[in-house]
């Protein structure tokens, strides 16, 4: 279903009744990325999926502030409005997971809980969010110079993805699909807008959160492992939990999705418990 939300269409999938939980994918991703996932928590949850901006069927705006943190809480708040949703548990996958953490404080109310698999609140000093910036828009350049064909398969070589070599290869193949039913506009402008580097920091906000926290993180994906041990120290509330889960690396919920969907559910019902 389209939704118009700030000027901007939106394609949204809907699931299921009760307490929402907001699905929000990575970069290169889209709604498919939590397909394996909808029978088993659409039977006691409404799943709001989304297709972020210039990712699978929504818009790819030409104006790359328009895919900025600000803008993209700001959409997805209206989103919740629009559903007659007071609050939603938000669960997001690497870009996505950012985004939940900018939810959380930048709209705290409309936030009941967060699940973060394979993120970070961002980069912790000036100089290395201008690195980072410098380095986004030279890949940004290079999607829209060369293609996304050429973009899919540098994209699958960084180390990061090492571990999806391990996927049965019509698994492989799916990911590289989802990947490739992108637009160069929509990935080169999602980064300069909303990549690591142009999103706020949120490593002294932290200890602003308070609702209950699950971090997600692969044994193997040792940047993010390290990322989510600081992360929870940075945390003081009482109400956090950081899952490593064994043979996996950053891509988690596709290379060992039992593993993922049980502690998803196992996290789901111990929040229930506490409302």
């Amino acid at each position: 279903m389209k939704y118009t939300i700030n000027g901007a269409t939106y394609y949204v999938e809907l699931h299921g009744e009760g307490q929402a939980l907001l699905l929000l994918h990575g970069f290169t991703g889209n709604h498919e990325q939590w397909t394996p996932f909808i029978e088993s928590w659409s039977a006691e949850y409404q799943l709001i999926i989304v297709d972020l901006l210039g990712h699978g069927d929504s818009d790819a705006p030409v104006d790359y502030t328009r895919y900025n943190t600000e803008h993209t809480v700001n959409d997805l708040v209206e989103l919740l409005d629009q559903l007659h949703v007071e609050s939603a548990i938000v669960l997001g996958y690497s870009m996505g997971g950012r985004i939940a953490l900018s939810m959380a404080q930048l709209a705290p109310s409309k936030v009941s809980g967060l699940i973060l698999e394979s993120t970070s609140p961002g980069l912790a000093t000036l100089e290395e969010r201008k690195a980072r910036i410098t380095s986004d828009e030279a890949l940004a350049s290079n999607i829209e110079q060369h293609g996304i064909d050429w973009f899919v398969e540098y994209w699958a070589k960084i180390p990061l993805f090492a571990s999806l070599k391990g996927l049965p290869l019509h698994e492989q193949e799916t990911i590289d699909q989802q990947r490739r039913n992108n637009t160069p506009q929509g990935l080169a402008n999602s980064l300069r807008g909303i990549g690591t580097g142009a999103q706020p920091s949120w490593w002294d906000q932290l200890d602003n959160i308070t609702k209950p926290t699950l971090i997600i993180v692969g044994e193997s994906d040792m940047k993010f492992r390290g990322i989510a041990e600081l992360m929870m120290q940075r945390m003081s509330h009482s109400h956090k939990q950081l899952e490593i889960v064994s043979e996996a690396g950053h891509n988690v919920h596709m290379e060992q999705p039992h593993k993922f969907d049980t502690i998803v559910k196992r996290y789901l019902s111990m929040r229930k418990g506490m409302v």
